[in-house]
């Protein structure tokens, strides 16, 4: 008996990932976290998310809100996955999406819980970027007035430009590095998710007006999208 208890022990434990795939999947995990901007984004996005609790995980929606969403947890010695979702606010005005995936069996869950979050990860990413707003080809951060890169919006006067790529709109409008974006159209922006919801408005051949500072001056430039 101890023999054949041995046996079905050591075979259960050979189908365990190694470590180092793990490691792998984690990596993984953690550079496809999903994130949003503008309020059509992560609505989008988190209607995705549910469709994907509703359709891969194996317990049901118990709780449900605008920031968290949780199954049933995973009974007994059962490999049914259980999921929870949470929608977290970052200073820089965007949220990630997070998923964890789990179950009551020891020996693993079906499907595999690391498998899972990546596949989450990937198909509500792929609906944020459905939703992104046009991109102008520049990379910008928060900043005060004066061009200093600050963390607290509280702080921000606009978006500085960090880099701009080279045929893009912003350098066909003539935007430099160094300049800081303090509106886009009628929108005020302070922060990356004020940018998105402000581009959400617009579509390719359009033009809109950007305010900036330049050398502590304030000016005008238009952008053709």
């Amino acid at each position: 008996m101890k023999r054949a208890f041995v046996f079905v022990l050591g075979f259960l434990l050979s189908g365990c990932v190694s470590q180092s795939v793990r490691n792998q999947q984690q990596d993984e995990i953690n550079q496809t976290i999903p994130s949003c901007s503008s309020q059509r984004q992560c609505d989008a996005a988190w209607a995705a998310a549910r469709q994907w609790v509703t359709q891969n995980c194996g317990m049901k929606i118990q709780n449900y809100s605008n920031d968290y969403i949780e199954t049933y947890n995973s009974i007994g010695n059962s490999t049914n996955t259980s999921c929870q979702v949470t929608k977290n606010p970052h200073p820089n005005g965007v949220n990630s999406i997070n998923i964890t995936v789990s179950c009551a069996n020891v020996f693993g869950c079906t499907p595999d819980q690391y498998q899972s979050v990546i596949e989450f990860n990937k198909y509500v990413g792929e609906v944020v970027n459905n939703f992104s707003p046009i991109k102008i080809g520049a990379m910008m951060g928060m900043a005060d007035k004066n061009g200093k890169v600050v963390e607290n919006p509280s702080y921000s006067a606009g978006l500085v430009i960090s880099d701009i790529e080279s045929g893009s709109s912003a350098s066909k409008s003539g935007l430099l590095v160094g300049d800081i974006v303090t509106s886009v159209g009628d929108d005020r922006i302070r922060t990356q998710a004020d940018m998105t919801e402000a581009m959400g408005k617009y579509h390719s051949g359009d033009s809109v007006k950007f305010k900036i500072i330049r050398r502590s001056q304030e000016s005008f430039v238009n952008i053709n999208l």
